[in-house]
C-alpha cells in the first residue's frame, strides 16, 4: 500500500512540473574565447642543427702545411668541374687528359703510377673496376654529391678523402644547375636534402652531362648520369647509420685509331654506421661500413661485383687520437689492417704517423709505413717533414711485378701571415717502375706504359700573397732538379690571380658576390710515356711544352649564381698527352640556383 501511494504522488509530480522552455531564444552571447576554435598556431619553424657522421678522415692532429682543404664554397666558387680540376692545386700534381670534358682525366704524381693517388669515398677506399682496375679516372668521379675534399700529401702519395653532402638544419635546402657552351656541352643537375628532429634525414643529387664530338681534337662525343642516394639516422652525436647508393653510367664514341669506344656503368653501395661514447667525438668510438660495387654495360669486357667489408676503432683524446681498420673484400688487397694516429705533446710540435699492411692475390704481401712531424715557430715561420718507406705491389690488379722497395722524404719551411704565406720544400724519392697505363689514353699504339723512374730530387715552391682587399695571388713551381720521370716535366708551375668581394652594398651584406679567376698552367719539354716498335724496342715518348690559360667569371646574387668559364682561352695548339689534343678556347656558361624552403 505505501508503494503505491509513493508511485501515485510521483506520477503527479512529474505531470504538475512546467514545460521545458524549448522555444525560448537562448541570448547568452557564444563563447568567443577560442577555447572550441581550430588552433592555427604554425608548428615549430625554428631550425634546429642535429648530429651528422664525422668527416672519414685520418686520425690527427696532422702538421700544418700537409693537407688541403677543398670546403663547399671552395666547390662551389671555382671552375673545378671534375676532381681531377681540384688536384691541380696541388704541387707536382700532373693530370694527363684526354681531350675536353668527357675524356680521361689521370692524375698522375710522384712517378709512381697506380699507387701515386689514393681515393676514399666516406672512408671507404674507392677503387678502380672495370676494364680499367689499375688506373682511375678522376673525371668519372662525381662532385655532385660532395661537400668536402681533403688531399693528404706524401713525399709520392696523394691520399684524397670525399666527404659526401651532411644535411644539419631541418630546414630542407635543394639546388639546380643549367649549363651550355661550346660543343653543344650541357649540364642539368639537381640536388635535395633534408632532415627531421627525429634524426632521420635523406638526401639525393642528379647530375646530367653530355657532349658532342670535336673532329679537330681527341675530343668525341660523351654523355653521363650520376645519381647518388642517402638515407640516414642519426638521433644523437653518439649512434648513427646511412646507406648510400652512387650510381654512374655514361658512354664515350670511338674515333679509329685515336679513341676507343666505352660503355660502362658503376654502382656502389655502402653502408656506414657508427657508435661513439660522446657527442662530441672524444673517447672510444666504433665504426664500420659495408660496399657492394658492381659494373655492366661495358662492350669490352663482362660484368663483375664485389664487396668489401671494413671495421675501425678509434680513440680520441683532447691532444692525440688513435686509429686501427681492418679490412676484408674481394677487390685487391684481399685484405689489410691500418694504424694511424697523431700527437700533439706541446701546443708548438705536431707528430702523425700510420702504417698498413695487406696482401693480395698470389700470396703477396705489402707494408707502407708513413711518419710526419711539423714545428711552429716565432715571427709566423714553421717546420714540418715527412719520411715514407713501402715494400708494396706497383700496381695490385696486375698478376706480375711482385712488389718494390722505397723510401722517400720531404721537407719544408713556410712563413705564413694574414698577408700571404710562402714555403719552401725539397723531395727526395728512390728509383722506381711504375706498370700498367691508362687504358682511357692508350686508344693509339703509341704509349703503352712508364718508363723507369731514377732516384730523384725535386725543388718544390709555393706561394700566396692578398697585396689589397679581395686579391689573391698565388701560385707553385716543381722541378726535378735531379732524375725525374714520365708526366713529371721541368719547370711545371700553376699561377693564378683571383679576386672576390662583397664589396656591392646596394645589397645586404652577403648577398652580393663577384669572383673572378685568371688562371695559368705551364711546362716545359720533358717524358711522356713509352712505347714498342715493330721491333719490340721500347722507345721514349716526348711530353711537348705547352701553356694553357683558363679564366673564370662569377656573379652570385642572393641563391642565384651566373658562371662563365673559357678552357684554353689562349688558343694554344697543345696536348697533355701525346697524340690526344685539346680544343682551343673551349667556354661554357650557366647558372645555378640554391633553396630553402
Amino acid at each position: 500500500m505505501i508503494r503505491r501511494t509513493l508511485l501515485v504522488a510521483t506520477l503527479l509530480g512529474i505531470a504538475a512540473a512546467p514545460p521545458p522552455a524549448a522555444a525560448q531564444a537562448d541570448t547568452t552571447p557564444r563563447d568567443t574565447s577560442g577555447a572550441r576554435a581550430r588552433d592555427t598556431t604554425p608548428p615549430d619553424t625554428i631550425p634546429h642543427y642535429l648530429a651528422a657522421f664525422a668527416p672519414a678522415l685520418p686520425a690527427g692532429p696532422l702538421p700544418h702545411g700537409t693537407r688541403y682543404s677543398f670546403d663547399a664554397d671552395s666547390l662551389r666558387f671555382s671552375d673545378a668541374t671534375t676532381l681531377a680540376d681540384l688536384l691541380l692545386h696541388v704541387p707536382g700534381v700532373y693530370i694527363a687528359r684526354g681531350g675536353a670534358y668527357g675524356a680521361p682525366e689521370v692524375a698522375l704524381y710522384g712517378g709512381r703510377g697506380p699507387p701515386g693517388i689514393e681515393v676514399y669515398w666516406d672512408g671507404v677506399p674507392y677503387l678502380p673496376l672495370g676494364r680499367d682496375s689499375v688506373f682511375l679516372d678522376l673525371a668519372r668521379v662525381s662532385l655532385a654529391p660532395l661537400e668536402r675534399v681533403d688531399v693528404i700529401v706524401l713525399p709520392a702519395t696523394l691520399r684524397v678523402y670525399l666527404t659526401t653532402s651532411r644535411q644539419r638544419s631541418t630546414v630542407p635546402t635543394s639546388s639546380v644547375r643549367i649549363e651550355t657552351g661550346d660543343l653543344s656541352v650541357a649540364d642539368y643537375r639537381g640536388t635535395f636534402a633534408r632532415r627531421w628532429r627525429s634524426g632521420m634525414g635523406v638526401a639525393l643529387a642528379a647530375d646530367w652531362n653530355a657532349i658532342n664530338d670535336d673532329a679537330a681534337t681527341s675530343t668525341t662525343a660523351f654523355n653521363s648520369v650520376d645519381l647518388w642516394l642517402k638515407g640516414e639516422y642519426i638521433p644523437g652525436g653518439r649512434l648513427g647509420l646511412s646507406y648510400e647508393v652512387l650510381s654512374s653510367t655514361w658512354d664515350r664514341s670511338a674515333r679509329v685509331g685515336v679513341v676507343d669506344r666505352w660503355r660502362f656503368k658503376r654502382q656502389d653501395g655502402l653502408l656506414r654506421l657508427f657508435a661513439g661514447a660522446r657527442a662530441d667525438g672524444l673517447g672510444p668510438r666504433f665504426e664500420a661500413a659495408l660496399l657492394r660495387t658492381s659494373i655492366s654495360r661495358d662492350t669490352a669486357i663482362l660484368g663483375r661485383s664485389g664487396a668489401m667489408a671494413q671495421v675501425a676503432a678509434r680513440q680520441t683524446w683532447r691532444r692525440a687520437s688513435l686509429a686501427v681498420t681492418g679490412r676484408f673484400s674481394d677487390f685487391l688487397p684481399r685484405s689489410s689492417v691500418e694504424v694511424d694516429g697523431g700527437w700533439t705533446p706541446v701546443p708548438r710540435l705536431t707528430l702523425a704517423a700510420d702504417g698498413r699492411i695487406a696482401r693480395y692475390a698470389g700470396r703477396r704481401t705489402g707494408r707502407r709505413a708513413h711518419a710526419s712531424a711539423g714545428l711552429s715557430l716565432p715571427l709566423g715561420f714553421s717546420l714540418h717533414g715527412d719520411v715514407a718507406s713501402m715494400r708494396d705491389a706497383p700496381a695490385p690488379a696486375l698478376a706480375t711485378g711482385g712488389t718494390q722497395w722505397a723510401l722517400d722524404f720531404s721537407g719544408a719551411v713556410r712563413w705564413e701571415s694574414r698577408f700571404g704565406m710562402v714555403e719552401a720544400a725539397g723531395v727526395r724519392r728512390d728509383p722506381y717502375q711504375p706498370l700498367g697505363f691508362p687504358s682511357g689514353l692508350s686508344g693509339r699504339d703509341s704509349i703503352n706504359g712508364f718508363g723507369p723512374v731514377p732516384q730523384s730530387r725535386y725543388l718544390q715552391l709555393i706561394a700566396s700573397v692578398r697585396p689589397v682587399a679581395g686579391l689573391t695571388l698565388s701560385g707553385w713551381y716543381f722541378d726535378p732538379i735531379r732524375g725525374g720521370g714520365d708526366f713529371e716535366p721541368p719547370r711545371h708551375a700553376r699561377f693564378s690571380a683571383t679576386f672576390f668581394s662583397r664589396f656591392w652594398r646596394v645589397y645586404k651584406s652577403g648577398v652580393f658576390a663577384l669572383r673572378g679567376e685568371f688562371a695559368v698552367e705551364s711546362w716545359s719539354r720533358g717524358l711522356g710515356g713509352v712505347h714498342r716498335d715493330t721491333l719490340g724496342n721500347v722507345v721514349q715518348v716526348p711530353l711537348a711544352g705547352a701553356t694553357f690559360i683558363e679564366n673564370d667569371l662569377q656573379m652570385q646574387i642572393a641563391g642565384v649564381t651566373a658562371f662563365w668559364v673559357v678552357r684554353n682561352s689562349n688558343f694554344f695548339r697543345g696536348s697533355y698527352v701525346h697524340g690526344l689534343s685539346y680544343p682551343r678556347r673551349f667556354q661554357y656558361f650557366g647558372v645555378r640556383w640554391t633553396f630553402t624552403n
